[in-house]
């Protein structure tokens, strides 16, 4: 078995990388079950319980079809097409009824016909005059649909109009197309946005300088502020309650004078809250007092369906949003996310924020398509490469506009498997989503006092249940009030609702026997 820490688990809860822990765990489950009997909590990742959009999947398989009809060996679109559109829509439906049986075929080209007059009423609203021949021409050329090409760097721009809108009609942010950077989900854009700022030449983070942030929070940012020896200064929140621990007002005024940066992950891994208007107003206030920097990582916004306010809304002049397709379309392998810049931010923070330092780049969202590519540097040396293949985007597209009901089914499922989990374990439900993060011990019943932590996730992995220990998530300054160790994260869209079901009778059974 893998060792992180020579003791006789394995690992040690204070020291070791929750994320390699719960890799221990998994084999400490395996070797004492079947696979099918092993009920995992320790990854936030969907696709275990939960399977992408068919009808997204299905739209998705036919731009593949039509994408061969359109290019191979004899016929190359962009050369030798000189179809007017309704040839060209003709050839689709001919394809689509040779092919499929009536309803099918149908079924498949009134989706095409709708996803045209969806792109061509975005284009409209965000600047550009497309019609359909020239969006099918965008789909279609050199066969980008199945990744026959590179990309724009910046993400293609049809697929960027399909996301901008999203932002729109869920936040009113007032963007578009040229507003967003794709990037390799948001995990790729938390590390390009500190590597960015971080960089000696940009000259805004430095060695001693401090991060806003609260805890817990998820763990990686604490370990990529330790590597570039920055200092976190928290905000501790109630992981049961999502709720400020102390005088908020009182915290931000006492925060140090090099505070630089302000990282919010709203809805917050690992607690599942989101956060209220109250606080984000008063985050503002201290950027715009203190000229900090935002970054929000917000990648499970859409599981709020009352979430109307975010960060950008009261602070849009120096915010960088990162989101992604990935939880909520329960394709965490497609590897989309994006930057989202409001057009004040595009201006502010090159000119007031980092002072004009923007090196070899030409502006702003350049810096942040030069940023991202693999390798220490920010000066473009993959400037030409999106790193979001073109499947990716344009299967994202196709979750983000044939989706809905398949996700709102979803969010119904996710809401109810929580209400479950808490009941079941006897622990409040306070209207968290995607995350759970409790105390083991604060079970009710718990007969496991004096058991070292390691043991109490070593037994609930042989009894089929991995969670990850959560103590890393929390700050150093909350580690040394409290022993943090037994805390666990579960992430419950992992399970289907009957192994939900089970891993918290487990969970319970085992804390209280």
């Amino acid at each position: 078995m893998l060792k992180l820490r020579d003791n006789q688990w394995g690992f040690d809860i204070s020291l070791d990388n929750p994320f390699r822990i719960f890799r221990v765990l998994r084999e400490y489950a395996v070797n004492a079950l079947e696979e099918s009997n092993i009920v995992d909590l320790s990854r936030g990742d969907p696709g275990y319980g939960y399977s992408p959009s068919v009808r997204g999947r299905e739209f998705y398989a036919f731009l593949v079809e039509i994408d061969t009809i359109l290019n191979h060996p004899k016929e190359h679109f962009v050369s030798d097409n000189r179809d007017d559109f309704d040839t060209l829509w003709k050839k689709i439906q001919d394809h689509a009824v040779s092919t499929y049986s009536a309803p099918k075929a149908d079924k498949l080209t009134q989706d095409f016909y709708f996803f045209l007059t969806r792109i061509e009423k975005y284009a409209k609203e965000q600047g550009l005059d497309w019609d359909k021949k020239k969006i099918i021409f965008e789909m279609f050329k050199y066969s980008v649909v199945t990744g026959g090409s590179y990309l724009d760097p910046q993400g293609e721009p049809l697929v960027r109009m399909v996301v901008a809108n999203h932002y729109n009609e869920k936040y009113n942010l007032g963007i578009d197309y040229k507003d967003l950077v794709f990037i390799q989900g948001v995990s790729h854009g938390i590390g390009v946005a500190f590597k960015l700022f971080n960089d000696p030449k940009i000259d805004f983070l430095k060695e001693g300088d401090h991060v806003m942030i609260t805890s817990p929070v998820y763990s990686p940012y604490n370990t990529i502020m330790d590597n570039r020896g920055l200092k976190p200064y928290p905000i501790p929140v109630n992981p049961a309650t999502g709720k400020v621990e102390g005088d908020i007002d009182e915290l931000l005024k006492n925060a140090p004078e090099n505070t630089k940066m302000i990282c919010l992950i709203d809805p917050n891994n690992p607690t599942g809250f989101m956060c209220d208007e109250e606080f984000l107003k008063k985050i503002a206030e201290f950027a715009k007092k203190r000229n900090c920097l935002i970054v929000s990582d917000e990648v499970y916004g859409d599981f709020f369906f009352e979430r109307k306010h975010v960060i950008m809304h009261y602070a849009p002049e120096r915010t960088i949003m990162i989101g992604g397709r990935s939880k909520i379309e329960r394709s965490t392998g497609l590897r989309f996310g994006e930057f989202i810049v409001h057009k004040e931010a595009q201006k502010y923070i090159p000119e007031n924020i980092l002072k004009g330092k923007l090196d070899t780049a030409p502006d702003f969202m350049s810096l942040l398509v030069f940023a991202k590519a693999p390798g220490g540097g920010i000066r473009g040396e993959f400037q030409h490469v999106t790193f979001v293949t073109g499947p990716s985007q344009y299967l994202g597209a196709a979750h983000v506009i044939f989706g809905d009901d398949d996700r709102n089914e979803y969010l119904k499922r996710i809401r109810v498997g929580m209400e479950s989990f808490y009941e079941i374990l006897g622990l409040p439900y306070n209207k968290n989503l995607y995350y759970s993060c409790f105390d083991l011990m604060e079970i009710p019943g718990c007969t496991k006092q004096g058991v070292q932590a390691e043991e109490l996730f070593v037994g609930l992995a042989k009894k089929g249940v991995v969670l990850i220990p959560a103590n890393l998530f929390f700050s150093e300054q909350e580690r040394s009030k409290k022993d943090l160790r037994t805390v666990a994260r579960a992430s419950l869209p992992n399970l289907t609702f009957s192994n939900l079901q089970r891993a918290a009778k487990l969970i319970k059974e085992y804390m209280t026997a």
